[in-house]
C-alpha cells in the first residue's frame, strides 16, 4: 500500500512508491525502476490519499497500467483521477439500524461496539445502551472514521454524555494540532484537509450551500452560486464539490444535491468563522418566501401535483428558514410564508405547516400588520384541522375584524363556514359561502361548501345547482376532487349509492394525485359508508379502520368523531351494540364532536364529514376516554372482521 498524506510535492511520488514496495534506488529513474518490480510481481497496488496530488498520481497510474498489465489498482480519493481506465466506487456510509432491527447486527453499530470493548472492556451492551449506540451511529452518519473516533471517547465519556456532545462539535472527536502524518485520524481534520483542497470559489459556495439541511436542486444550487458572484461557472463549481465528495449527488427522481450531516456542520462553522451569516440567512429566507409563494400560486392550477411534490420535497430546509424568520422577528416574511402556503394547512396533513400559522397569529406584533388577516384566516384553518371548529371560529371572527385585504377576508370566511357546518347552522354556511365565492370567484369550494349545507338541510335541486356551478370552474385536482366529493354526499343522501360511490372513488383518485391527503381522508369516509349501507361489511370496516388511524394521527377529532358515528352505527347493525353505545356516548359529550341528525341541529360535514350518524345513546351509558374510544373502536373492527 502506498499512503500518499504523508506527501505534499509530486516528485516525491515516485519516491514514496519505492518506499512502499521496500524497494532501495541508488540511481537511474525511481518510477521505472519501481515498474519494473511490479512487472515482474502481478497483483494489487492500493495508493491512498490521492486528491491532494491527482495531476502527479494520475500520471504515475497511466505509467503503471500501461506497463504491468498484471497489476490492478484501488486508489482512494475524494475525487477521480481522470482516467480513461478508471471505474469510480463511490463509498457509501455504512448501513444505520432500523426501527425494527436488532442494532447489534447493523453494521454500523457493530463497528462501534466493536472499537468501544478496545477502550472500555465489559459485558455486553443492554437494549437501552444499544439504542443510544444506534441513535449514536446516526448522528454520524455511519461515517465509518467518525464511528471509530467517537468510540474512541469512550475512555472520557459515558455512552450518555458521549450523544448528548455530539451536536456540540466536529472538535469532539478530535483535537490538538495534528500532523500530516495523523490527519485522517480526527473527523475535523480530514473535512479540514478535504476544504483546503478546494479553491476559494468552492470553499464558498460549500459554506453557503451548508445552510440548506435537505439540500438543493440543481437550480437552487446554481442561483446561489450565481448570487455569489463566483469567478467560474456554477455548474462547474457545483460539479467539483461532487467530485471532491464534500456533497453527494442524488438522481433518485429530481436530481439532489445534499451535504452528510457532518460536513454540513463543518460548512456551518465556515461560514460563521467567514462572517457569512447574516447574508447566508438573507439568502436563504428570499429563496423560501419566493419558493413558498411558486408553491401556493401553482397549488392553484393543474400543476398542483408538482408544487405538493417540491413543497413535501424541501419540508425540511422550509422548516430552517421558519426558524429564522421568526428568531428575526420578520413579519413580513413570515406572513408572506403562511399565506402562500394556505393550501398545504387546509388540504394537507402537514401538520407542522398548520403549527407556524397558529404560532404567528398568537404574536402581539401582527396585531397592526397588513396580512393579519390573512394569517388569522389561515390560523383558523389549522385550529380547525386539529378539530378545534370553536377555536377556528373565533380566529377567523379575529381576522374580520382587522380585514385590510379580500384574500385574508376570503380565507376567514371559508373558515366560519365549515365551522358553522359543524355546528349544523345551515343558513350561515350559506351566506358565508357565497360571500367568500364573491371574493376567490367560483374556482374555489365555497360554492360546494354552501352545496354542502343545502344539501344537509334537504334541498338537494339547489345543492347541485350551486355544486355544478363550483365544478365548471374547478382547475386543480384538489377542486376537481372537492366537487366529486361534495357530488358523492348530495347523491349518497338521494339514495343513489352506486352513483355516490363513484363520486367519491373519483373524488379519493384526484386527491391521491394532487396530495391532498385530508380529502382522501373524508371521500374514504363517505365511500365506506355507502359501501356499509349497501351490505359491504368487510370493505367498510377496513376502510374505517384506516380512515381513523389517519385522522387520529392529524388530531382532528371533529372529522373523527364523525368516522367513530358512522362506524358506531355500522356495529349497530352488526348486532355488536355494547362497543357502539360506547362510541356514540362519548361522542355526544364530546365537547369538539359536530352536531348530528336527529339530536342535535345537523350532522358534520365541514368539507368532508360524511356522516350516517347513529342517534344519542341512553345517558346512563359510561362516557370512554379518548384513548379508550380508540381503542374500542379498533378492538370492535378487528373481531367483525374476524367474524366475517
Amino acid at each position: 500500500m502506498l499512503l500518499l498524506a504523508p506527501v505534499t510535492d509530486t516528485p516525491a511520488i515516485p519516491h514514496a512508491l519505492a518506499a512502499a514496495l521496500n524497494l532501495k534506488v541508488d540511481q537511474g529513474d525511481v518510477l521505472t525502476a519501481c515498474v519494473a518490480l511490479l512487472c515482474d510481481h502481478p497483483g494489487l497496488l492500493v495508493i491512498d490519499n490521492c486528491e491532494h496530488l491527482l495531476d502527479g498520481v494520475r500520471d504515475t497510474v497511466d505509467v503503471i497500467l500501461s506497463s504491468c498489465p498484471g497489476i490492478s489498482l484501488l486508489a482512494t480519493s475524494r475525487e477521480p483521477l481522470g482516467l480513461a481506465a478508471e471505474h469510480v466506487s463511490r463509498l457509501t456510509p455504512l448501513p444505520l439500524p432500523r426501527p425494527d432491527q436488532d442494532p447489534s447486527r447493523v453494521p454500523s453499530v457493530a463497528l462501534f461496539l466493536d472499537r468501544a470493548r478496545r477502550v472500555r472492556p465489559g459485558p455486553p451492551p443492554t437494549p437501552e445502551q444499544l439504542r443510544t449506540v444506534a441513535d449514536i451511529v446516526h448522528r454520524l452518519d455511519g461515517m465509518p472514521l467518525a464511528i471509530e473516533l467517537a468510540a474512541g471517547r469512550l475512555s472520557t465519556f459515558s455512552l450518555t454524555d458521549l450523544r448528548d456532545r455530539l451536536d456540540r462539535s466536529l472538535d469532539l472527536l478530535g483535537g490538538g494540532r495534528l500532523s500530516a502524518e495523523s490527519r485522517h485520524r480526527t473527523l475535523r481534520a480530514t473535512v479540514e484537509w478535504s476544504y483546503q483542497l478546494l479553491t476559494e470559489d468552492e470553499r464558498q459556495l460549500f459554506r453557503h450551500l451548508s445552510v440548506f439541511a435537505d439540500g438543493v436542486d440543481l437550480d437552487t444550487a446554481e442561483r446561489v452560486a450565481a448570487d455569489l458572484g463566483l469567478g467560474t461557472d456554477p455548474g462547474s463549481t457545483l460539479a467539483r464539490l461532487v467530485d471532491a465528495s464534500m456533497i453527494e449527488a442524488s438522481f433518485e427522481g429530481a436530481t439532489r444535491y445534499r451535504m452528510l450531516e457532518t460536513l454540513r456542520a463543518f460548512g456551518l462553522d465556515r461560514l460563521a468563522a467567514a462572517g457569512e451569516n447574516k447574508a447566508a440567512a438573507e439568502r436563504m429566507l428570499r429563496w423560501a418566501v419566493e419558493l413558498t409563494s411558486w408553491i401556493g400560486t401553482t397549488m392553484d392550477t393543474e400543476r398542483e401535483p408538482e408544487a405538493d411534490a417540491v413543497l413535501r420535497r424541501e419540508l425540511a430546509n422550509l422548516r430552517v428558514a421558519w426558524r429564522l424568520v421568526r428568531g428575526q422577528g420578520s413579519l413580513d416574511d413570515a406572513a408572506a410564508m403562511v399565506f402562500a402556503l394556505y393550501e398545504a394547512v387546509a388540504y394537507r396533513d402537514l401538520v407542522e405547516i398548520r403549527d407556524w400559522a397558529e404560532e404567528l397569529a398568537a404574536d402581539p406584533a401582527l396585531a397592526d400588520h397588513p396580512r393579519a388577516t390573512t394569517v388569522f384566516g389561515t390560523a383558523a384553518e389549522a385550529a380547525y384541522h386539529r378539530g378545534d371548529y370553536h377555536r377556528a371560529h373565533r380566529l377567523a371572527r379575529t381576522g374580520l375584524e382587522k380585514a385590510a385585504d379580500s384574500a385574508g377576508s376570503w380565507h376567514c370566511l371559508m373558515v366560519l363556514s365549515v365551522a358553522n357546518l359543524a355546528r349544523g347552522a345551515y343558513d350561515d354556511v350559506v351566506e358565508h359561502s357565497l360571500a367568500a365565492a364573491e371574493l376567490a370567484g367560483p374556482r374555489r369550494e365555497s360554492l360546494g361548501i354552501a352545496a354542502l349545507a343545502k344539501a344537509y338541510a334537504g334541498d338537494l335541486d339547489e345543492a347541485r345547482r350551486l355544486n355544478g356551478r363550483g365544478l365548471a370552474d374547478a382547475v386543480s385536482p384538489s377542486m376537481l376532487s372537492w366537487g366529486a366529493y361534495v357530488a358523492g354526499e348530495i347523491e349518497s343522501l338521494a339514495g343513489h349509492s352506486d352513483l355516490a360511490e363513484r363520486h367519491y372513488v373519483r373524488a379519493i383518485d384526484l386527491a391521491r394525485t394532487s396530495g391532498a391527503t385530508f380529502l382522501v381522508g373524508v371521500a374514504t369516509v363517505g365511500l365506506h359508508s355507502v359501501r356499509a349501507s349497501s351490505g359491504r361489511v368487510n370493505e367498510a370496516l377496513s376502510g374505517y379502520r384506516d380512515v381513523i388511524e389517519y385522522f387520529a394521527r392529524n388530531g382532528n377529532w371533529t372529522h373523527l368523531w364523525t368516522t367513530l358515528r358512522n362506524l358506531a352505527d355500522l356495529l349497530h347493525r352488526l348486532g355488536d351494540d355494547e362497543p357502539a353505545a360506547l362510541i356514540d356516548a362519548a361522542a355526544h359529550q364530546a365537547p369538539d364532536a359536530p352536531a348530528v341528525e336527529g339530536t342535535r341541529p345537523a350532522t358534520d360535514r365541514p368539507r368532508g364529514a360524511e356522516s350516517r350518524a347513529h342517534t344519542a345513546t341512553a345517558p346512563t351509558t359510561p362516557t370512554l376516554s379518548r384513548a379508550a374510544v380508540l381503542k374500542t373502536a379498533r378492538q370492535a373492527i378487528e373481531r367483525n372482521l374476524t367474524r366475517s
